[in-house]
């Protein structure tokens, strides 16, 4: 698919997925402007894409904080003059707890990134996506329909985000501004190799054979995604191509959503 210069900003954008959709779009004639919480983080993640031939802008922003947020869209605006497309990919994971055992801070922290980050950078970035009747793609998660033991907060969360996303596309779709909704599955990304040393090294391998009996979901594919993989349905949905689609949860999870 190409683009045609149109300017991509992608909060969490030196996360795993968001490098991998950064340089997807990129080298497909987006223009993409990385926005992450830590300033180190996004020089990394630039001068990793640097090092590969993909040119990349970072900003610092909070994606909790509107004035943050506006900030990091009129860099994006000033930079190449309008907003074509927002991903949201800043989120963060639960250490697996029991609903009552669960520290409420670590609740709010999850529901703080998660849902009320993915609110205030789409409200952030809404006016310039309605001038330049673009798109937005949203992050939640396979779970979002379903529950997982000891992830209460994770999946209450995601399963905000994905009715949030709807609620917006609804109210956007007069304007002309589309907004989708990726679910992923198990992603091979630095957040799961995280869980896979704090949670057990074999939860995740028991979850990668197919099998209902080894872990009830499963995965039918019997593997993780690539990050790349959940890059191109991005790219997709962002694309003309998806132009009369929106409101809409795409699932790149190798068929664990239809097992729940």
């Amino acid at each position: 698919m190409e683009f045609n210069g149109e300017a991509i900003l992608i909060t969490g954008g030196s996360g795993g997925m968001g490098v991998a959709m950064a340089r997807r779009l990129a080298r497909s004639g987006a223009r993409v402007t990385l926005c992450d919480l830590f300033p180190d983080a996004i020089d990394r993640a630039v001068a990793e894409l640097a090092d590969e031939g993909v040119e990349v802008i970072g900003v610092t922003a909070d994606t909790t904080d509107e004035e943050s947020m506006r900030a990091a869209v009129a860099t994006v605006v000033d930079r190449w003059g309008a907003l074509y497309g927002l991903i949201t990919a800043a989120g963060i994971r639960q250490t697996a707890a029991g609903f009552m055992d669960l520290d409420l801070a670590d609740f709010e922290k999850i529901y703080a990134v998660n849902v009320r980050g993915t609110f205030v950078a789409l409200r952030a970035a809404a006016p310039e996506l309605i001038k330049s009747k673009g798109a937005a793609v949203t992050i939640a998660s396979v779970t979002a329909d379903g529950a997982r033991m000891n992830q209460s907060a994770y999946c209450s969360s995601k399963a905000a985000v994905l009715n949030l996303s709807k609620q917006v596309a609804l109210e956007l779709a007069g304007d002309g501004v589309r907004v989708n909704v990726l679910c992923p599955g198990v992603t091979m990304t630095p957040m799961i190799e995280q869980a896979m040393r704090t949670d057990g090294p074999n939860l995740l391998k028991e979850k990668v054979g197919g099998s209902l009996e080894a872990f009830r979901p499963g995965i039918p594919l019997g593997r993780l995604a690539e990050p790349d993989e959940q890059a191109a349905a991005v790219e997709f949905l962002l694309s003309p191509k998806a132009s009369f689609i929106t409101g809409t949860a795409v699932y790149v999870d190798g068929g664990v959503s239809m097992l729940v």
